[in-house]
């Protein structure tokens, strides 16, 4: 089902807080239907709804990353979706797979592996693993607000330096601060990355583009703070 699309763009809703404006037919269900036309004779208007939070029960969490052009050997993703609802986000296609949609079901249906820490748990005992770093938000951001109540990604940082294994995390969300101290544990063995990217400083941009990641200012101030942990000195 997708919002119905009018040709007088004053009549179109607009769904402040989401980056995607339409929720496309899913093009892996045969089944799905969706109306064309606005003037059609059963119309319906989908107002905007809460995140809605949908468990897996994984079975496997750590992906080996075949592309080229990504830069990453394995990559971990505790939730699949992601409310920050990056208009540009190549991920989008990959919710299609759920048998969700790339637009609106993206950024407010999450799908949740609560069982990540018990996973990643039992992977360096892998008698075939030959430790390589593994990057938290392949797909999606693992620091996207529903961490805040989660602390899945927590959980792995706990049990990354545990284990002693490497770790990259790329994220848009100043939460990321929230775990500073073990991340300068991890910093004093080696053993992690961050990459904070700043898209714009330009704030109306940003809400268009980015409408629930941390403002420009913030990220900035992310790296600031996170590189005073590493070089206090400096």
């Amino acid at each position: 089902m997708t919002l119905p699309f009018n040709d007088n763009p004053s009549e179109n809703p607009y769904y402040k807080g989401r980056g995607a404006q339409i929720n496309p037919k899913n093009r892996f269900l045969k089944g799905d239907y969706q109306q064309e036309h606005a003037e059609g004779i059963d119309e319906w208007w989908q107002a905007d709804v809460p995140t809605q939070i949908f468990e897996e029960h994984a079975k496997t969490l750590v992906n080996k990353v075949d592309s080229p052009d990504v830069g990453m050997w394995y990559s971990i993703n505790p939730y699949q979706g992601c409310e920050h609802g990056c208009v540009y986000c190549y991920a989008r296609n990959s919710h299609q797979y759920w048998g969700f949609s790339a637009g609106l079901d993206f950024e407010r249906k999450i799908i949740v592996k609560r069982n990540a820490p018990e996973l990643l748990k039992k992977f360096p005992d892998n008698k075939n693993w030959s430790c390589k770093p593994l990057s938290l938000s392949g797909n999606t951001d693992c620091y996207q607000p529903l961490e805040r109540k989660m602390w899945i990604t927590r959980q792995l940082l706990e049990i990354a330096l545990e284990y002693k294994q490497p770790v990259g995390i790329i994220t848009k969300n100043a939460l990321v601060l929230r775990d500073k101290y073990i991340l300068q544990r991890l910093a004093e063995q080696n053993l992690v990355c961050v990459f904070i990217s700043v898209t714009t400083l330009q704030e109306d941009l940003r809400l268009k583009m980015e409408p629930r990641t941390a403002t420009g200012l913030q990220r900035l101030k992310v790296i600031k703070d996170l590189c005073d942990l590493v070089f206090p000195w400096a």
